[in-house]
């Protein structure tokens, strides 16, 4: 097997990821080091393009208009090395009545100097539906930065559910940039789960613009903050037309000198629409902490159960 790719694949195990299903497996893929496109395999139904160019990685996905697939596309973005930066632009464009998932694993585990950073343009079509799944393993000397930009539109009818997990090794900086467009009908459904420790920190500025008739959104945030690290969560959702709905939901465990910083920004302009926030940040709840005790747990033993419980681990 050629070098890079073992290398990747030993990276891309620390996801979760199955090596054996990303090479041989049925559905579409994609797979990157550093800058370099190791390998591409499209599907009926689907138009994947890739290419380097001066250096940045530049990708088409494009899934016919009425073909739905049953098996997700895989994504592996990975750096082995300790020094490099990954650059890419991707556009993805589902057409009207399509429906895919897409499983990005994105894997850094000896970074002492990475930059990974993404533009990324997205269209959900009419009635099509888009589920995009993000899991990262960072190493754990926190040397990571991970940047991605994200402008997107659903159009009527359609679905895009994104979900981003970064709670294994250390974060570094993250952060995310979401301005997502929505129109008559279209759903959106947003979750980022994240595990701040040391110094780590995290940005997420994320804006929905429910521009039309009947639209939907929620936004949740699920995570942990600890030592010195820091969270800003910068959340909005606006109401901009009769009959829409949609809720921000932030929940956040907090110990030592960690700051969480929720702002949740609900904008309505018309008087028909509901839009919602909660947010609760702060320790571990006592009683679990003592019922977890009482079973021969020490403290902090207790209190990683219930934050990894909390983020899903």
């Amino acid at each position: 097997m050629d070098k890079d790719l073992k290398e990747i694949l030993e990276a891309y195990k620390l996801t979760n990821g199955n090596p054996e299903e990303l090479i041989h497996g049925k559905g579409p893929r994609m797979i990157v080091k550093e800058n370099k496109i190791l390998g591409v395999k499209d599907a009926e139904g689907i138009i994947l393009d890739g290419k380097v160019v001066d250096g940045k990685i530049v990708a088409k996905i494009i899934v016919k208009e009425g073909y739905k697939f049953d098996t997700p596309m895989h994504m592996c973005f990975g750096v082995t090395e300790e020094e490099a930066e990954q650059i890419v632009d991707v556009e993805i464009i589902l057409e009207d009545n399509s429906e895919i998932t897409l499983m990005s694993h994105c894997s850094f585990p000896r970074a002492k100097n990475v930059k990974h950073i993404m533009d990324g343009k997205i269209t959900v079509g009419k009635n099509a539906k888009f589920v995009y799944k993000e899991v990262h393993f960072h190493g754990e000397e926190g040397g990571v930065l991970v940047k991605p930009t994200v402008k997107a539109t659903v159009k009527e009818g359609g679905v895009y559910i994104s979900e981003l997990t970064l709670t294994k090794g250390r974060i570094g900086f993250l952060e995310i940039n979401a301005d997502i467009d929505v129109e008559k009908n279209g759903v959106v459904d947003i979750t980022t789960k994240t595990y701040a420790v040391k110094d780590d920190k995290v940005i997420i500025n994320e804006t929905v613009k429910l521009n039309e008739e009947g639209g939907k959104c929620i936004i949740k945030s699920r995570g942990a903050a600890k030592d010195n690290s820091e969270v800003v969560l910068k959340l909005k959702i606006e109401g901009n037309a009769p009959y829409c709905k949609g809720h921000i939901d932030c929940a956040e465990v907090i110990k030592g000198d960690a700051i969480v910083e929720s702002i949740p920004i609900v904008v309505v302009r018309d008087d028909r629409a509901r839009i919602t926030h909660e947010a609760a940040i702060g320790s571990v709840d006592k009683k679990q902490v003592e019922t977890l005790m009482a079973k021969g747990l020490d403290e902090d033993e207790a209190t990683e159960i219930i934050v990894k419980g909390m983020i899903g681990e």
